[in-house]
């Protein structure tokens, strides 16, 4: 199988590089000269420099893969998906685009296209597992997804170290959050929710609403209550709220020594300068609580940075769960947009990706 890698960053490197161990053709693309020139050179991986929003020179180049691996930035992955669509071509999109990817569904399948968006680590292996809980325990009541990135020595104020877009973290911190109540889809204010708990080993911890539920508002049918919180050191919540309450993160334009400039650019370039400092050793952790009827299932996935590939945990979650996703969605039995949760619902194809996850080291306990 002869595969195209979108994207030399974090998440795309690893992938690519994953995919290639596991005896695949990859080829990588990307605008940026210096990302290729690492890939090239210290995973020996084939690059092209291209410009992806020339979608005409796009479309064709990709058409001569068998399978594309997106791995841009949100604001580019809806795009990519009707790149691929209107290519022919099956995509994997690790993205977290904010469009509704079930838009390009009827042309998918008309196109004989597999599109799975969302194939990372949450949304991603958090909807495979939910997807095989459904499946195993015939439905679901209730659900609620913990799930976060975060350093393993925090560093104040914020106690975060970035492993992902500064510009796709602040979208999530500022995109409305949708949870179910009462088996209606609501919108509760991004940020808010704010809970403590204690996670052993790792100590005192906090979640807050974020719109993670995404396909499942969608593809879980009759379950009651559903939410999903992002998890982080006490305190980086109320931080974030009061930094983006002041208009810090707006798109105002403001006159500044005789030229304007925007403000979120500003202190997005700001955010990307502290929220790198420190070490990038990190934790990833996600923990999902299911209900029906009497019946309960937890499943709980703590995972640490790499020190022998110097890989952080976010992108192993991230990169490896899309990348086997690639190596197995050929022989899902169907196309259009193919949430990961319908991964879950396919008993051979579920336990094929948590075997593949468990030989990189990655453990799910199921409770």
């Amino acid at each position: 199988m002869n595969i195209c890698v979108v994207g030399a960053g974090m998440q795309g490197r690893i992938a690519a590089r994953d995919l290639k161990a596991a005896g695949y053709e990859v080829t990588v693309f990307d605008n940026d000269k210096k990302s290729l020139q690492f890939v090239r050179e210290k995973f020996g991986l084939k690059v092209k420099k291209v410009d992806v929003t020339d979608r005409q020179r796009f479309v064709t180049l990709i058409k001569r893969f068998d399978i594309v691996v997106g791995a841009l930035p949100a604001a580019l992955g809806f795009y990519t998906m009707k790149c691929a669509v209107a290519a022919g071509v099956d995509l994997v999109d690790l993205s977290y685009a904010s469009e509704d990817p079930f838009l390009l569904d009827g042309k998918a399948r008309n196109r004989k296209v597999k599109i799975v968006p969302d194939a990372g680590f949450a949304p991603g292996l958090s909807n495979i597992l939910v997807g095989e809980a459904y499946r195993e325990m015939k439905g679901i009541e209730s659900l609620r997804i913990l799930v976060g990135g975060i350093p393993q020595v925090p560093q104040p104020p914020f106690n975060y170290r970035i492993t992902w877009s500064p510009a796709d973290l602040v979208e999530e911190y500022t995109r409305p959050t949708r949870i179910v109540r009462n088996k209606k889809t609501v919108i509760v204010e991004t940020l808010s929710g704010v809970e403590e708990f204690n996670q052993p080993p790792i100590g005192r911890l906090e979640c807050f609403y974020t719109d993670g539920l995404r396909t499942l508002l969608r593809t879980m049918k009759g379950v009651r209550n559903m939410e999903e919180k992002t998890i982080r050191y006490p305190g980086h919540a109320r931080l974030f709220k009061t930094i983006i309450e002041c208009g810090f993160l707006s798109d105002q334009i403001l006159p500044y020594k005789k030229r304007t400039v925007n403000l979120k650019e500003i202190n997005l370039v700001y955010l990307w300068n502290v929220l790198k400092k420190g070490s990038e050793k990190d934790i990833s952790i996600l923990k999902i609580e299911i209900r029906k009827g009497g019946k309960k299932r937890k499943y709980v996935c703590i995972d640490y940075y790499d020190k022998k590939n110097s890989i952080t945990s976010m992108a192993r979650m991230t990169a490896y769960t899309g990348s086997i996703i690639t190596q197995c969605i050929k022989t899902y039995p169907g196309y259009g947009v193919i949430p990961p949760e319908y991964l879950g619902m396919k008993k051979q194809l579920c336990c094929f990706i948590k075997a593949e996850l468990k030989k990189r080291n990655i453990t799910i306990k199921k409770y």
